[in-house]
């Protein structure tokens, strides 16, 4: 028990490494933003039925945290997961991970510039290192053909990046200041985010509703069965282990460990097969030590 809070953050890695993985197999299937709406509305169905199981206590919600909350889902959920998805098409889970290991640092400056923490010597050290090495892995030729990296791929990862670590900052100002439940309060971001992009789907897209049910009425039963996981290891079990993790481990390690989701990525493409460079596994590496300079 007594690393069970360690034990928690390395479990949040890999499930969002194998729910990343998962996802990039049905990212040529739907778009970016068909593929955020049904992930997010199969989220949103699985959060309200665990919900009232769930302890409770009675939460009136001042409209004002409402609010941010509401913005927080949109910048983090309608913007940021479609760009994921987007990246995810472009230049595959590898790539699109190890840009989201940015979000970290990118947390780190958006709080000393909108809320006026204070960055010290060590964690500029470690947004440097990250950056370096994540530009080391991405701009590499892909492992095949040689060909270069998509680069409308590396601005939707960058998207990503920023509107989580801006999500983040935003939302935990929220769930802190407003004393939010934060299952209550993620499925307030989800929900809102998901009408987000149900708006802005209508204004890129020709029936795009029509078509979602097209597609999905064109899965079959396994497809079908490897999203639902999907959606299931990347929304509950990831965001259940992170709360694990923050809460019996101490912040600084449970942050750098859940941050190791592109080294387990690689053990996913090593297990199956897939050639894994030692460029990839280098810059990961040291992505992962600029990311606990950080925190540590």
């Amino acid at each position: 028990m007594g690393f069970i809070g360690e034990a928690a953050a390395v479990g949040a890695a890999m499930v969002w490494a194998i729910a990343t993985w998962i996802y990039s197999q049905f990212s040529h299937h739907f778009t970016a933003l068909q593929l955020n709406i049904i992930k997010g509305s199969i989220a949103s169905v699985m959060m309200l039925l665990v919900l009232p199981f769930t302890p409770m206590p009675e939460v009136a919600i001042d409209a004002k945290y409402l609010w941010v909350l509401g913005i927080s889902g949109v910048i983090g959920i309608a913007i940021g997961d479609s760009a994921y998805f987007a990246a995810l098409k472009r230049i595959g889970a590898n790539k699109t991970l190890l840009l989201e290991s940015l979000a970290p640092p990118l947390s780190g400056v958006l709080a000393l510039v909108f809320l006026g923490a204070v960055l010290q010597l060590q964690s500029w050290l470690g947004i440097f290192i990250t950056t370096i090495a994540v530009t080391a892995v991405i701009f590499q030729p892909n492992d095949i053909d040689g060909e270069q990296t998509n680069l409308q791929g590396v601005g939707y990862g960058l998207v990503a990046s920023v509107c989580q670590a801006s999500g983040v900052v935003i939302s935990h100002f929220a769930l802190v200041q407003g004393d939010l439940p934060p299952l209550l309060g993620a499925l307030i971001r989800l929900v809102i985010g998901v009408l987000a992009v149900m708006v802005i789907i209508c204004f890129v897209e020709k029936k795009p509703f029509a078509t979602i049910l097209s597609l999905g009425r064109d899965m079959s039963s396994n497809n079908w069965s490897w999203l639902l996981a999907a959606i299931f290891v990347g929304t509950f079990l990831a965001l259940w282990l992170q709360q694990v993790a923050l809460k019996h481990a101490n912040p600084a390690i449970a942050q750098t460990l859940i941050a190791t989701s592109p080294l387990f990525i690689l053990i996913i493409y090593a297990i199956r097969g897939e050639r894994v460079t030692k460029r990839s596994v280098l810059g990961t590496l040291c992505a992962l030590g600029g990311i606990s300079l950080f925190f540590l």
